[in-house]
């Protein structure tokens, strides 16, 4: 049995929110929990929500040391980026005010904020990062303002990252790409009548369309929300995306944090293991990008998750919880698949 809880903790992390804004947390603790076990932190992809890991989440928390018979996870924590699912009902009328899109680097400060609060103390910390969450974990691990968050390990899954020079190297498909991108961000339909309307558009496009089922619900229930606009002069009730579309296209043009995370690859200490968790599929990020990162570094394990791509914790979470698994239970190899 699985008890969760929701946190609600404002934070600051930039100048620009001096006065504050809504960190919003999901806690996951089995009946059974040993406080010997590592604390998993999940970080979600541009435009999801938190409670995307719940599929997961149960059978990583049950997992036991094949010895000892103790749990080998502690807790599970989730986290929305601040314009995104839950978080973007106490963040709206904040975010509404800037110009420019909240940015990955902010999300970084954000949970950097909630560590040096205390909250995780005593807890050994491993946190498993999808896509712009991979970067903001890789950015919390760098002293700045606020110290660097030091974790156990890292499993980075399907990491956003290229290195400068690999960037430099694929210039032109590269910014093709981002340009595509983010128009398609900009002109894409984001307000429905219904949430059913919202399903029958999702079912028949892609990338929702290949989504886990179950996933998909999460996504109708987490990342769309009731708004009021008008229509034809008078009130009416639609459903929009959490995520704005500005939010959207800030989170994947703004490039320099990624070059930047791309490169702390190679500098986290080296007794610190990283693993990495990609879709069998090439498809929204080349094998180009993730090899010229892991260069940086000889990696604790790599895996590759079939019948998923760039979306794996959406196509496949049954999959890639089992890889997760085996990290956590030591089965992981270096250059492994499933």
């Amino acid at each position: 049995m699985v008890h969760s809880s929701t946190s609600v903790v404002t934070v600051s992390p930039s100048s620009r929110f001096k006065d504050g804004l809504r960190l919003v947390t999901k806690r996951y603790v089995a009946q059974d929990y040993s406080p010997e076990g590592v604390t998993l932190l999940f970080f979600h992809c541009t435009g999801s929500h938190k409670e995307v890991f719940e599929p997961i989440i149960p059978s990583l928390l049950s997992l036991k040391h094949a010895t000892y018979r103790t749990s080998v996870v502690r807790e599970a924590w989730t986290f929305d980026n601040p314009s995104s699912g839950e978080a973007s009902f106490y963040n709206a009328e904040v975010l509404e005010r800037q110009a420019t899109g909240f940015t990955v680097e902010e999300w970084c400060d954000c949970f950097k904020e909630l560590y040096v609060s205390g909250t995780f103390e005593g807890h050994a910390l491993m946190p498993v990062a999808h896509s712009n969450g991979a970067t903001a974990v890789l950015l919390a691990t760098i002293p700045g303002a606020l110290p660097a968050v030091p974790f156990k390990s890292l499993i980075l899954v399907e990491p956003p990252l290229i290195t400068k020079a690999a960037w430099d190297e694929h210039k032109e498909q590269q910014e093709f790409a981002l340009k595509t991108i983010s128009a398609m961000v900009m002109k894409r339909r984001d307000t429905w009548a219904t949430r059913t309307d919202a399903r029958q558009y999702f079912e028949k496009r892609l990338p929702w369309s290949s989504w886990d089922k179950r996933v998909l619900e999460l996504f109708l229930e987490h990342a769309l929300k009731e708004v009021s606009v008008e229509e034809n002069g008078a009130p009416a009730q639609k459903v929009t995306l959490c995520c704005s579309r500005l939010q959207e296209y800030t989170q994947y043009t703004n490039t320099a944090p990624h070059f930047l995370a791309a490169e702390r690859v190679g500098t986290i200490d080296p007794a610190v293991p990283v693993h990495f968790i990609f879709g069998e599929r090439e498809d929204v990020v080349p094998w180009y990008c993730h090899n010229s990162v892991l260069e940086k570094r000889p990696v604790a394990s790599l895996q590759r998750v079939p019948d998923a791509g760039h979306f794996v914790v959406q196509e496949n979470p049954n999959a890639l919880g089992v890889a997760i698994a085996r990290i956590l239970t030591g089965e992981a190899a270096p250059r492994a698949a499933l």
